[in-house]
């Protein structure tokens, strides 16, 4: 009678594993031994260690079709009715066998441990890339997250309304929206030198006091070498005092003198541009910070007054063209950290999950 049972249970065994989508047995397989990979390798102990080296030696041989994959199981359940699903089902694979040696209750331990080690990666890299989207496609740049809701991102203005051309070479920028030439006058117009562009003694930055709490040095010194304060301007701040800023006057080109953009421009539009609080779109402040801050959320005084002197000379003219070279090469900067942060997410994919998928399949990538 003991036979009889230990029989039937056999036969349940196999109804139950036959019924199932070949699908679904191959993702039990990969997960189990995922998930006993992470195990080992976090607490390797006797078993584990035993079921990795089944797993490396036995297991993955059993996969190739060279071997029937019948050979292995108990006699009393090969017949011909067995013979004709076996074929079909495995395939030159030993997926079955696999399927049925799992124990829930260590794909519950393996799963807490994966979820314990891994869990918040991938949160982590859902935000990481909604923020960099964000980023290029021109709507959300850094620097602009504020407690302050007159420097909130929400106030993004995508047109003020102007006239004219465009900012020439302006799509090599990746903005969201067109960049009016008239605007970017509106911005230039406003800047004489670096010390004009904000209160540089008085900067977020320049408050910050280093803690000694949590590290043995004394936390982080947000000085210079000399002991100076380091000066650091946000770009929602850069915006705020721009568009706060008396205007200066309509830029000439130094090369002409002719107003840039043109008499017939500057006639239309300066009376509208001159205004204090004038509105003034985003995606201009955007392609003049960008031009000194090269991809960062901040900008400090000496790449301000490098960049104003090569193409705002003495607060009267404007090289329309070194400011444009400039704007693309800063934009630049942030394509290619969006560029290394995808390469790094699919090296990291490719070693925790396509690695060991394509190891069971035996293929290897040429990267």
């Amino acid at each position: 009678s003991g036979e009889l049972i230990e029989k039937e249970k056999l036969n349940s065994l196999k109804r139950m594993i036959s019924s199932l989508p070949l699908a679904t047995i191959f993702a039990i397989f990969v997960t189990h031994h995922l998930f006993i990979s992470v195990s080992s390798f976090v607490t390797p102990s006797r078993e584990a260690s035993l079921r990795q080296r089944q797993l490396s030696h036995g297991l993955l041989k059993t996969f190739s079709p060279s071997i029937n994959p019948l050979n292995v199981l108990p006699l009393e359940l090969v017949d011909a009715e067995t013979l004709s699903s076996a074929a079909t089902v495995a395939a030159g694979s030993s997926v079955l066998l696999s399927a049925a040696d799992i124990q829930p209750g260590e794909i519950v331990k393996n799963l807490v441990i994966f979820t314990w080690l891994f869990g918040g990666l991938i949160p982590a890299l859902i935000s990481a890339n909604k923020s960099m989207m964000g980023t290029l496609s021109g709507k959300r740049r850094g620097g602009e997250d504020s407690t302050d809701k007159s420097l909130s991102i929400n106030n993004y203005i995508e047109s003020s309304g102007a006239t004219g051309p465009t900012l020439p070479q302006s799509a090599l920028m990746f903005p969201s929206e067109d960049i009016p030439l008239v605007d970017v006058i509106a911005v230039v117009g406003r800047l004489n030198d670096a010390s004009g562009v904000c209160d540089w003694e008085n900067l977020p930055s320049t408050k910050y006091v280093p803690s000694k709490k949590y590290t043995p040095a004394g936390g982080i010194d947000l000085r210079t070498a000399d002991g100076n304060p380091i000066m650091w301007l946000p770009r929602a701040i850069f915006k705020e005092n721009v568009r706060n800023s008396k205007f200066l006057g309509w830029p000439t080109d130094g090369r002409t003198g002719e107003p840039v953009g043109g008499s017939e421009l500057e006639q239309f539009e300066k009376g509208r541009i001159s205004k204090k609080g004038a509105l003034i779109g985003d995606a201009a402040l955007d392609a003049v910070f960008d031009s000194w801050a090269n991809g960062a959320s901040v900008a400090t005084k000496d790449k301000v007054s490098k960049q104003l002197s090569s193409w705002r000379d003495s607060g009267k003219t404007f090289d329309l063209q070194s400011f444009t070279t400039a704007a693309i090469i800063g934009r630049a900067y942030t394509g290619a950290a969006a560029v290394t942060f995808i390469a790094i997410q699919l090296l990291a994919l490719k070693t925790l999950i396509l690695g060991p998928i394509l190891g069971f399949f035996e293929i290897s990538l040429p990267f």
